[in-house]
């Protein structure tokens, strides 16, 4: 990058840098201008902060910090070890739970109630202003008899003066006063009342005959107005912890009332526990009246049951019938064995051709008796057979033997019947208890299934029974148990040292910042609404073309500014400008200079005679061509007249001569004038003539500049047909009167070159935002006009 750009990079940032500067310069210039509207606005706003000050009512804060039993968070400050398991019958809480119960405006009108707020005393406290006296303070006392729907609908407010410790007088509104005694009823349109002397107050009465009190009283309103500004905080998320305020006209009252809520508070949660409780144990006493009656009734069942069936213990007896039934099975099976055996030796006995054979010793029976005559009859077999063989048949002693064995076969045989008959009355009486068991047997299952029915039904009503009664037992120990409330204080209630409401400061800081802010946002809004230029800066940013210079506004509404020797503040600013425009032209020669605007009255006629008349004090020559044909106001701003101008001259049926249009301008030798003539019907024809070519070059050879006041470029075509005879183009910009639109149109003609060398002259600008300078110094530093 070359050095010369790069400085010319430089220039152009501290251009904007001053530009920007300059734009905040005047554009505080222009609020300082509007000065009498600050200080208007915040008289008028420092006035009614004082007067609401004044006026309102001062509130001090009181506040409490409370610790709240919070079953979530395992807050239980209550040293009852039995309450945690009696949890059942008192209502659960939570912090915000109980800080919602702590804004009802249910609580607050009950503590008011409580505390008789709902009639206030007030003291005067100067004009217009009462100070609220509380309890002792108070002379008198003010009972209600009887309230009817009136009183909660409306506040009322009462004057008493007393007159002494007998009498006082009453005011009503606009009513006239009322004499009454102390203790005398009163009958109003919100019910009947009395007033009485306070025992308690502790200052004279006398005090107070020069003084009037307010009574007012309030209705259902003072409750949800102190619930709306009753404020409850938690304080700590991880803690049941919270924090009320209340805002009071009298600290020890705000006191009370703060007081009697927590109160209220502590004693209703305590009566919803014991409402509870109390309901449980009326609850749980008709269910044990009821489930005693089921329960004996359901004992009486089984019992009954029981003696029909003969059983004390089902499983016991269904084992004793079990082994009994064993038993005789084994011994039906033994007597079934003894029969056979019997049966055995009697067939035994029976048959022929055995007499003399033993009895085999297999054939043995449990009998003792039948044992030991087989075994008697067995050893004289065995005798008679040991004889046989040394002796006959016939001996003696073999036939005493046979007769003997005969004998005691008849005997066994005979004791064999006796004994199997025995047997089986034994049997048949065995087999007869068995089946007496088998069919008790059988029955158990049922008898065991509906004695479990009844034990079954008798369980549940004693489980019933006895949870009933336990829970009895635990809500009347919760009952019983002595209760520290569902909150704890930790800070008690303590009033702020001075009045927290209305914050004076805040009111008179917002009053300054209201009274600057007002006008300053009118005068912003109105700016940003007018679409009329105000500053250069919005004229830079809308537009490149080069501003060649400002002029302030003309206080003598003279048409010449400028002369040789005044040094007005406009008659520089013109100076300023011809020199500015010879910069741009350099030294260039017969120079044409066309002089246009957006729309009629920025101020181009004024600006070109000034411009002439300037460039002929520097010792140029100049002609002004009143070029505006449709409105011309040159020479009717000079009060000069014209039979002949350029409408004749460019009429080429006229034949009309320059000397005969050109006019010399009073007191200005180097300045001479060319007026419109008669205004013509064709002026857009006209300027397209040859003449005016022709018109062009003679003045270019006669002067040195060509001055060319035109008609508006925002209006006619004029202005276009003229540009191309032109060296240079300005364009009349005045503050407050050209608009934004017009300016955008300046810049199509820049951007298109529609016009050669356009420039900008700003019209119509104050002292203190010309060029940055302040007003005193413009003052000081000009000739005064």
């Amino acid at each position: 990058m070359k050095i010369s750009d790069i400085i010319k990079e430089i220039e152009e940032e501290e251009e904007v840098k001053e530009k920007d500067s300059l734009s905040y310069k005047m554009v505080f210039n222009k609020y300082r201008q509007k000065w009498y509207w600050f200080l208007l606005s915040v008289l008028v706003f420092g006035l009614s902060a004082v007067t609401f000050a004044y006026l309102s009512t001062s509130l001090y804060k009181v506040q409490s910090t409370l610790l709240l039993r919070d079953e979530n968070k395992g807050t239980d400050f209550n040293t009852n070890a039995l309450l945690p398991e009696m949890m059942g019958f008192s209502s659960t809480s939570s912090v915000e739970n109980e800080a919602e119960v702590f804004r009802s405006e249910f609580l607050i009108s009950k503590a008011i109630n409580e505390l008789n707020f709902y009639v206030s005393y007030y003291q005067n406290n100067g004009p217009l202003r009462w100070k609220e006296i509380y309890k002792n303070e108070v002379p008198i006392t003010v009972t209600f008899i009887d309230k009817n729907e009136q009183f909660n609908q409306r506040e009322m407010g009462l004057e008493i003066s007393l007159l002494n410790d007998r009498e006082f007088e009453l005011q009503e509104g606009k009513k006239d006063k009322r004499k009454y005694q102390f203790g005398q009823e009163i009958k109003n349109l919100y019910g009947g009342f009395k007033i009485e002397l306070n025992p308690d107050f502790y200052y004279e009465i006398s005090e107070f005959k020069d003084t009037p009190l307010k009574v007012v009283f309030h209705g259902d309103k003072l409750g949800r107005d102190i619930a709306d500004d009753f404020e409850v905080q938690i304080v700590n998320k991880l803690a049941s912890v919270i924090s009320l305020s209340i805002y009071n006209e009298h600290p020890q009252k705000g006191k009370d009332l703060l007081n009697k809520i927590i109160e209220i508070y502590n004693r209703e949660a305590e009566n919803e526990k014991n409402v509870i409780a109390n309901n449980t144990i009326s609850f749980i006493d008709e269910q044990l009246v009821g489930l005693t009656e089921e329960l004996l009734k359901i004992e009486n069942e089984a019992e009954q049951y029981k003696l029909r069936n003969a059983i004390t213990d089902v499983g016991a007896e269904a084992q004793l019938f079990l082994n009994s039934t064993t038993a005789n099975r084994q011994q039906l099976a033994d007597l079934a064995i003894q029969i056979d055996v019997l049966e055995s030796i009697e067939s035994y006995m029976n048959q022929s051709g055995n007499e003399f054979e033993t009895i085999p010793g297999t054939l043995t029976v449990v009998e003792p008796n039948l044992n030991e005559l087989i075994s008697s009859y067995n050893k004289l077999q065995q005798e008679r057979e040991r004889m046989l063989r040394t002796t006959q048949p016939t001996n003696p002693i073999v036939i005493n033997i046979s007769e003997q064995l005969a004998s005691l076969r008849r005997s066994i045989i005979e004791s064999i019947k006796q004994i199997k008959n025995g047997l089986q009355i034994s049997k048949r009486s065995l087999e007869t208890s068995s089946s007496q068991f088998q069919s008790r047997a059988s029955r158990v299952p049922t008898i065991e299934r509906e004695l479990l029915d009844i034990n079954r039904k008798q369980g549940i009503k004693q489980e019933h029974y006895l949870l009933l009664v336990q829970k009895r037992e635990e809500a009347a120990l919760t009952l019983a148990a002595a209760s520290t409330g569902n909150s704890r204080i930790i800070d008690p209630p303590s009033s702020s040292e001075y009045p927290v409401k209305p914050n004076k400061k805040i009111i008179f800081g917002l009053s300054i910042i209201f009274g600057f802010g007002l006008p300053f946002g009118l005068i912003f809004i109105k700016d940003k609404w007018d679409e009329k230029i105000q500053y250069k800066s919005e004229v830079q940013k809308l537009t490149s073309v080069k501003i060649l210079g400002e002029l302030s506004r003309n206080p003598n509404k003279e048409p010449i500014a400028i002369a040789k020797s005044k040094r007005t503040m406009i008659a520089e600013q013109i100076r300023f400008i011809r020199t500015g425009l010879a910069f741009e032209i350099g030294n260039k020669k017969n120079q044409v200079i066309l002089v246009t605007s957006g729309i009629s009255g920025e101020g181009k006629t004024f600006f070109s005679l000034n411009l002439a008349i300037s460039l002929g004090l520097a010792g140029k020559k100049a002609v002004i061509l009143e070029f505006d044909l449709r409105k011309p106001a040159l020479l009717k701003s000079l009060n000069l007249t014209s039979n002949k101008g350029l409408s004749d001259f460019l009429d080429s049926d006229k034949n009309t001569s320059l000397e005969e249009v050109l006019t010399n301008l009073d007191g200005q030798e180097n300045v001479s004038l060319i007026g419109c003539g008669e205004i013509p019907e064709n002026p857009s024809e006209l300027m397209l003539n040859s003449r005016m070519e022709e018109l062009i070059k003679k003045l270019k050879e006669k002067f040195d500049y060509v001055i060319i006041d035109s008609a508006p470029v925002g209006l006619v075509s004029d202005s276009f047909t003229l540009s191309t005879f032109a060296d240079v183009s300005i364009f009349m910009v005045r503050y407050n009167f050209t608009t934004k639109d017009q300016l955008k149109t300046i810049e199509d003609i820049r951007k298109n070159k529609k016009f050669k060398n356009p420039m900008i002259v700003l019209n119509d600008a104050k002292l203190e935002m010309t060029y940055g300078y302040g007003e005193a110094y413009g003052k000081s530093y000009y000739q005064k006009n």
